[in-house]
């Protein structure tokens, strides 16, 4: 069983969205977007529970309440031997027969001007024909004999989930049923000890001394009142909570620290899930699970929530909405749902399918990439120098730069296409920025020298729009070395200007003059980067700031001031940081 898209309509900030889905989803964006309403279609859909709470005039989009809310599953369930597909074809009996392929659930809330809040029904079937009705009797419908929703919100509390589950949770074993018996009988006789020793308490003592003759005052009677402790433990496990005992100390601790409480409750979320998944499909739904957490913490807990062996395989299937690229550390076989919007009240939103071979490249593509996807705009460069210069620059030119969606983003060489794909694929805005590289050919005799530069332009073109078949920069295969100085490839740059000026305005593709160092250079001149960098003029910048580079950046960007941050964002060499602000047109 496989979850294909959901569709919604006309709920909430949802005026008509259809997303792809899978058995494993994250949904991120900025606040405000639409991410808690849409784990709440699911609910409504899926979620007994929710269904019993009224929907209202303000739950339909923009209060249309002559238009129904519908919200609508597609399940694939190709997969016949799985025991998931099972179940679910074995409820729908008569509704689906062997040649569907899908099948689908749709959820109808019409509004009611007489009650003031929306009649449900909700109708499922497959793909070869109609939908059939579902019964439903005082609100349970024919679906929540299939699904067990299990809805885990940002601020869970360990101690009220305890509370809750503590019957479902520790069940006596009927093998040891008369050692049990005899264990209830010393507590009984341990109660009945602690009630006895309580009323012996000298403050117990002197309250029945003085309640008598009170009482005898107000009503002429021979009795006299006797204070005893009535404790009793009406269900033996209604007091149990958890404690921590560390390896190698007998003392016992209580779960203090949110963190630590916060994944005792993931744990205990999955033992619930382990006694309803012989019956029903288990769906979790996780809202913003970072809450609380350090980010150590939340890479822990990516890997509970993405690794099958460490969370039993019970997650199979897993919505998640979350503001942490911490979260995705782990992520594996997910589909990425960003969801965004123009109008900030309509949600709009976009699909990456997490590819099969992204384990392989996990842990280098996840750390940076888990950052970039929650952006709005995003600026790939080749390493660490430039973004230390750019993200100083750019907090010179708007301190809030990221919290309005702008990031920049080290592909640590020149491999953008495998971020091109997420970005584009999420419609995420993204600029590249690339040295202006004249590189040998290796093993070449003699020596010829290839421009890289324009050779990786005219890829990443055609890549990026596989319409493009044949070179859009012409590239010069017989260059010596004397062509790989910087006068060189600076005058093979100017020489083609109009081309790459164009490149940069279709495809938001910026190559250097040069290389970094060598813009700089150009940028601020030599005896201003020379006064950066406390050397006299006589000392040569360029191979300075090449010869310890990220160290001598870090230096140099420090020394900035703000005139040299404008300086370098107005120049041409740099134009890169005005179109991931979406200055340039």
């Amino acid at each position: 069983m496989k979850f294909s898209s959901i569709e919604i309509n006309n709920f909430r900030n949802f005026d008509s969205i259809k997303v792809d889905i899978g058995n494993k989803n994250v949904f991120f964006g900025m606040n405000d977007i639409g991410k808690t309403n849409f784990l709440y279609a699911l609910r409504y859909m899926l979620d007994r529970d929710i269904r019993r709470r009224d929907l209202i005039d303000s739950d339909f989009h923009k209060r249309n309440i002559s238009t129904n809310i519908e919200i609508v599953i597609c399940v694939d369930i190709t997969d016949i031997d799985s025991p998931d597909t099972q179940k679910l074809r074995a409820k729908l009996k008569g509704a689906v027969v062997s040649a569907d392929t899908e099948v689908f659930i749709r959820f109808v809330a019409a509004y009611s001007n007489v009650s003031k809040c929306a009649e449900i029904s909700m109708q499922w079937g497959g793909n070869t024909g109609k939908l059939t009705e579902m019964r439903s009797i005082n609100g349970f419908f024919d679906i929540d004999g299939v699904f067990n929703v299990i809805y885990i919100s940002s601020y869970v509390d360990l101690h009220d989930l305890f509370k809750k589950n503590i019957r479902a949770l520790i069940k006596n074993d009927e093998t040891t049923e008369t050692g049990d018996n005899v264990t209830e009988s010393i507590i009984k006789t341990k109660v009945d000890e602690i009630n006895q020793e309580i009323s012996k308490l000298s403050g117990v003592q002197a309250f029945q001394d003085k309640l008598t003759p009170s009482y005898r005052k107000m009503r002429d009677e021979s009795v006299s009142i006797t204070i005893k402790s009535d404790f009793a433990i009406n269900y033996l496990y209604s007091n149990i909570v958890p404690f921590i005992h560390q390896d190698g100390d007998d003392n016992e601790y209580p779960t203090a620290g949110e963190g630590r409480k916060k994944l005792l409750a993931y744990s205990v979320y999955n033992i619930l899930s382990e006694d309803s998944a012989d019956k029903r499909i288990n769906i979790f739904l996780v809202e913003e699970p970072e809450t609380h957490l350090h980010r150590s913490m939340q890479s822990a807990l990516s890997y509970f929530l993405f690794d099958n062996k460490a969370n039993n395989n019970m997650l199979k299937y897993l919505f998640i909405s979350t503001h942490s690229p911490f979260v995705l550390g782990e992520m594996d076989d997910v589909n990425l749902v960003r969801l965004y919007n123009a109008d900030k009240i309509t949600a709009a939103s976009e699909t990456y399918a997490v590819p099969d071979d992204w384990k392989t490249a996990k842990k280098k593509l996840n750390r940076a990439l888990s950052e970039a996807v929650f952006a709005d705009s995003v600026l790939l460069v080749e390493g660490e120098s430039e973004c230390v210069l750019f993200e100083r620059v750019m907090a010179v030119i708007d301190p809030y730069y990221e919290s309005k969606g702008i990031f920049i983003l080290c592909v640590e060489g020149i491999g953008f296409k495998r971020y091109i794909d997420v970005l584009s694929a999420l419609n995420i805005h993204y600029v590249i920025k690339t040295d202006n590289d004249v590189t040998k050919i290796p093993r070449s005799k003699p020596a010829i020298y290839l421009q890289a530069g324009f050779n990786r332009i005219n890829g990443l073109i055609k890549y990026i729009d596989p319409l493009v078949t044949v070179d859009i920069l012409p590239i010069n295969r017989n260059l010596s070395k004397a062509d790989s100085t910087p006068a060189r490839v600076r005058k093979h740059y100017k020489s083609h200007v109009a081309v790459l000026d164009d490149i940069r305005k279709r495809y938001q593709l910026y190559l250097s003059h040069c290389d970094l160092e060598e813009d700089i250079n150009e940028c601020l001149g030599r005896t201003r980067l020379c006064n950066l960098l406390g050397k006299t003029n006589s000392a040569d910048p360029i191979n300075l700031l090449k010869s310890k580079k990220q160290y001598m950046m870090v230096e140099l960007a420090g020394k900035l001031t703000k005139s040299d941050c404008h300086k370098i964002y107005n120049h041409y060499n740099f134009a890169c940081l005005k179109a991931v602000r979406n200055e340039i047109q």
